[in-house]
């Protein structure tokens, strides 16, 4: 038994402290219960802890700027250059680096956006070699490559720039498109910060029901909604979350160029109907003031490319394939696009 004067020096120190004991006691209590509770959270999404609330609250754009738990958007860029591509197309996507993205600015950031579901073991590795050699693919694991997957892989293309990336514009190309990149931004600088859909347009075409772009799931009109050929056309960011954040009640197409004009079909936005996209299904042929030209394999992009460097123009001679169209956006979609549709020789 300790002598009274060492108990009552004791007494007084617990006296002393007790309030600190106590307070800190409580501190550490709070945080395990605040833990527990956040462990047992019905969590929507699993990879940053959203709730369901958080998510539906997450379509506003200032969410990502207020909410501690949104993604972190640690990538920055000017222009997001998403080129949809395949597995097996590697040639191709090298002719596009060794071409119109040499020497692209810090701010564009590239990604080739490619299916490896159910890849052969000999196709993963060249393209995880890839990847290690240029780390500008976008793997996409449940996604199996096939014409009737392009629609998704769009979709995950645009989910992944807006919950990843913090940008202004996206630019979304096929792999057999050449892009005036240089002329594409300066052309940029000019153009709306938001609710921008750039493209050729088409308003006319009728829907298809047999071969390759059959839309058997199409139950809107008889037409397809005015869209942006997928050769190649620039969205604002507002409009990529937009589409992110519906897309658990967007209706897939087959084709994702007329899934994305659907998609956008009802929404107060600025269409710019622009000739310098050569992006429908054939080249109409070479023009020096064109910014992106479709259906352009390794060998004419390099022709293309080795003619900037050399003359400082895109053609060494222009020539006219098919005739193009002015898009009249005052009179019914059916009545937009007059031209002469012969395929010129």
């Amino acid at each position: 038994m300790l002598p009274l004067r060492h108990q009552s020096s004791v007494e007084r120190r617990l006296n002393r402290h007790a309030t600190t004991v106590l307070l800190g006691g409580l501190f550490l209590t709070l945080c395990g219960l605040l833990f527990l509770s956040m462990c047992n959270m019905p969590c929507e999404d699993k990879t940053y802890g959203l709730l369901k609330g958080d998510m539906a609250k997450s379509r506003s754009k200032a969410f990502w700027q207020q909410h501690f738990l949104a993604p972190s958007r640690d990538l920055k860029a000017n222009l997001i250059v998403m080129v949809i591509s395949g597995p097996k197309n590697q040639h191709q996507r090298d002719t596009i680096r060794e071409t119109w993205l040499s020497g692209a600015p810090n701010s564009v950031l590239v990604k080739f956006v490619i299916g490896t579901k159910n890849l052969s073991p000999e196709v993963k590795d060249s393209v995880d070699r890839e990847q290690f050699l240029h780390s500008d693919l976008l793997l996409l694991d449940d996604i199996e490559e096939s014409y009737h997957s392009l629609t998704n892989k769009l979709m995950m293309g645009l989910q992944w720039a807006d919950q990843t990336v913090d940008y202004k514009y996206l630019l979304k190309v096929d792999d057999d498109s050449f892009v005036r990149l240089d002329e594409l931004l300066k052309e940029l600088k000019q153009k709306p910060r938001e609710r921008l859909y750039w493209g050729f347009f088409n308003g006319r075409a009728h829907v298809k029901k047999a071969g390759k772009w059959a839309e058997k799931d199409w139950f809107l009109c008889d037409r397809y909604l005015p869209y942006a050929l997928g050769g190649g056309y620039v969205l604002s960011s507002d409009l990529v979350h937009y589409v992110s954040s519906n897309s658990q009640y967007l209706q897939h197409f087959n084709s994702e160029d007329v899934s994305l004009g659907a998609w956008l079909g009802p929404l107060q936005i600025e269409r710019v109907h622009d000739e310098r996209f050569d992006t429908e299904f054939v080249s109409r042929g070479c023009r020096n003031s064109y910014l992106i030209t479709h259906k352009q394999d390794a060998m004419a992009m390099q022709k293309l490319h080795k003619n900037l460097k050399t003359l400082g123009l895109l053609c060494k001679t222009e020539e006219l394939k098919r005739e193009s169209y002015n898009y009249d956006w005052s009179v019914l979609p059916s009545k937009c696009c007059p031209r002469n549709d012969k395929i010129l020789a």
